[in-house]
């Protein structure tokens, strides 16, 4: 299949996420707690932190309760911009991809989606961002992933989405009929839910799709 439109999900897709939040941790708790978290601090805090999934008034209040960790919940998404590192190969990936095909990105969030983007230099590759925040669809709601296939003019089989979450990204996609390519990261497939149609490690693997 020749896929003639690419959707991508932001965080922990064309990032490490974890990697951003483990940095700003570390930073965090040298200043609040003097000290580093410790490996069981640290699995408490993703737990806490749900992927970035949960509403981050829960992230923020119970990272102080458990953790003694201190979050701005309105300012975070800035705040972990900060510690957000570029992985080798997406920019180039995407600009080439980028000459042929229409590539949008399918974010959950608010205004530090953009800024994320801009952190990473693909704010000029892609043609166009739907953000949560700002349409009024959250995924897994259909409603974001639909306007976004709209916008590719093609039909949802030539389309590709690219995602990290079985859930919240793939399985209501693929309801849609849009191909899937799952950047795992280290997870394990939920077994209730059919294979995405792709595998991937790399963005990079996305020039050979």
């Amino acid at each position: 299949m020749a896929y003639r439109a690419l959707l991508l999900d932001l965080d922990n897709t064309l990032f490490d996420r974890t990697a951003a939040m483990r940095a700003w941790a570390d930073a965090t708790a040298q200043v609040e707690l003097g000290r580093s978290l410790s490996d069981a601090e640290w699995q408490l805090l993703l737990e806490i932190d749900g992927r970035g999934h949960r509403a981050r008034e829960e992230f923020a209040a119970d990272a102080r309760k458990r953790l003694g960790l201190a979050v701005d919940a309105a300012r975070f998404g800035h705040v972990l911009l900060e510690h957000i590192v570029p992985e080798p190969g997406v920019a180039e990936t995407l600009a080439r991809l980028a000459e042929t095909k229409r590539i949008a990105v399918v974010t959950n969030g608010g205004t530090a989606q953009r800024a994320k983007l801009a952190r990473l230099g693909l704010d000029a590759i892609v043609h166009a961002v739907f953000v949560s925040g700002e349409v009024g669809s959250t995924k897994p709601a259909l409603g974001i992933f639909d306007r976004a296939v709209k916008w590719t003019e093609q039909a949802p089989h030539h389309v590709l989405f690219v995602g990290d979450d079985p859930v919240i990204d793939l399985a209501p996609a693929a309801s849609l009929g849009i191909a899937t390519a799952w950047r795992a990261r280290g997870q394990a497939w939920p077994s209730e839910l059919a294979p995405p149609t792709h595998r991937i490690d790399s963005i990079t693997e996305l020039a050979a799709l």
